[in-house]
């Protein structure tokens, strides 16, 4: 069965498990782009009303995956809609990321059920791209070195995770330096820079594709991400 065809399971289990405190759910990721890997999650994102048990995060996600039947993990990470309006932070999702920056990709999600938010209309701002690329380069700079040394940070965090910062790096190099929109898929940064073809993007999608990265690539893809990354950081004065 097409992944996309189980999308009404996946909303069914949700519903049945959250009910009337669902405010909002979205799918998100590579899922949209038909861009997954073999290593790659179903992402979903449950807006929840502020008087939902959190705690039913976990067991939401077990329903999840021991009842519809995909290849891929379904990881569904949960917040507050009062979050949006500076209230309390709850749920997974904005322990992991800062809200501003997780604004925009919700932005270019898509809806499976509820309201539809309107993200420029709320309390808490979308990050503007210059605050997003210093979220993703302090991202970067923050776990370089851990993954010279390690291939997972925690159980949801692995290197081909770490990858992605450069593709979100390169992304917002498109919107500053050559006001491009955002793009929506990592094939449509990768071709981007196709005329640039020492893009640490290109090896960064080669990495990507491969069913298993070896120790000398991952250490060369790592010497490459950080000499792009400081340029960066001295380009558009990130520091």
């Amino acid at each position: 069965m097409n992944e996309r065809q189980l999308l009404p399971e996946m909303k069914r289990v949700v519903l049945q498990n959250a009910g009337s405190e669902l405010v909002s759910l979205y799918v998100i990721g590579s899922f949209l782009s038909n861009e997954m890997i073999g290593s790659s999650d179903i992402e979903l994102i449950g807006i929840m009303k502020s008087s939902f048990d959190f705690r039913k995060e976990a067991r939401i996600n077990k329903a999840l995956n021991e009842t519809v039947p995909s290849n891929h993990r379904i990881d569904l990470g949960v917040m507050s809609y009062e979050e949006f309006f500076g209230g309390t932070r709850k749920g997974s999702l904005t322990k992991h990321i800062e809200l501003p920056v997780f604004i925009n990709f919700l932005k270019r999600a898509q809806l499976l059920y509820g309201k539809r938010i309107n993200f420029d209309r709320l309390l808490i701002k979308p990050a503007s791209p210059e605050q997003e690329l210093k979220y993703h380069i302090r991202t970067f700079d923050k776990y370089r070195t851990v993954f010279r040394k390690s291939d997972r940070v925690g159980s949801d965090f692995s290197f081909r995770d770490f990858i992605k910062t450069i593709f979100y790096i390169a992304d917002l190099e498109l919107q500053l330096g050559r006001s491009l929109p955002p793009r929506r898929s990592y094939s449509e940064i990768v071709k981007a820079f196709r005329n640039e073809r020492a893009h640490t993007v290109n090896y960064s999608m080669k990495l990507r594709r491969k069913k298993s990265i070896t120790h000398k690539e991952k250490h060369s893809w790592l010497d490459s991400a950080e000499r792009y990354v400081a340029r960066m950081k001295t380009r558009f004065a990130t520091q």
